[in-house]
């Protein structure tokens, strides 16, 4: 017997669900909900894309208070998408790019951002749950391909070795992410994979924007496949 399938879609998230870096792009939330709409067939998925560029994962928090339209439109959604993290790595970035970042793998100084992500993102996800105030609901979080630029552009601004150390970072990153979703119940979805391939070793390039740090429209799909193929897997929504 399948389940109804979600009729309200909520995107949470920085950048990445807000589309930006690529102009004219569809975001892969309002593809997503056209795959689910799809799905449903005899009726449409309402889809709310909250995503915000710059965002970090207390910021997510934050934005989840009460009488924000953030909490009101989390609170009437059956399905919500998380894509939160990266931002809150930046603040590093130009201590491992002066090489002051400390550690046999010169990745020692995210290294305590690491359980405060951790610490946060169950936040996001108790949140969640608070405000759905016990009605099935259907969270999916993402992980990323890299929390830094990526691909040709960061092989040419940056070295080689620098995408070397960001996959490894991003892994950790990943590691904290799928882990707290697996805690609270949620439904991790592997995009490190999904554009590197299950190796972790194919070039992302071509599923990404001209700023090497965001998604091109393919991106946005794959992004919104990989959605689709995660609720497959976890019984969701199918009619």
């Amino acid at each position: 017997m399948t389940t109804p399938g979600p009729s309200s879609i909520v995107g949470l998230g920085d950048s990445i669900p807000s589309g930006d870096g690529c102009p004219g792009c569809t975001p892969y939330v309002e593809l997503f909900g056209r795959q689910m709409s799809a799905d449903v067939g005899e009726r449409p998925v309402r889809v709310t894309n909250l995503g915000v560029g710059g965002w970090t994962s207390t910021d997510l928090l934050n934005s989840l208070e009460v009488d924000r339209y953030e909490e009101n439109a989390v609170g009437a959604a059956d399905l919500v998408t998380v894509t939160i993290g990266a931002n809150d790595f930046e603040s590093e970035l130009d201590a491992y790019l002066g090489g002051d970042c400390g550690g046999d793998d010169d990745l020692d100084c995210f290294s305590s951002l690491l359980p405060q992500l951790h610490n946060t993102l169950t936040s996001v996800l108790e949140r969640i749950a608070e405000l759905r105030q016990g009605q099935r609901t259907e969270v999916l979080m993402t992980g990323y391909w890299d929390i830094f630029p990526d691909g040709d552009v960061a092989r040419r601004l940056y070295g080689p070795q620098f995408v070397q150390d960001s996959a490894v970072l991003t892994r950790r990153v990943n590691d904290v992410i799928s882990s707290v979703a697996a805690a609270q119940g949620a439904t991790y979805v592997d995009l490190f994979g999904a554009f590197k391939g299950a190796e972790g070793d194919e070039d992302p390039t071509s599923l990404l924007a001209d700023d090497g740090d965001h998604p091109n429209q393919s991106g946005h799909q794959q992004i919104a496949d990989a959605l689709s193929a995660a609720l497959g897997s976890a019984g969701g929504s199918r009619n």
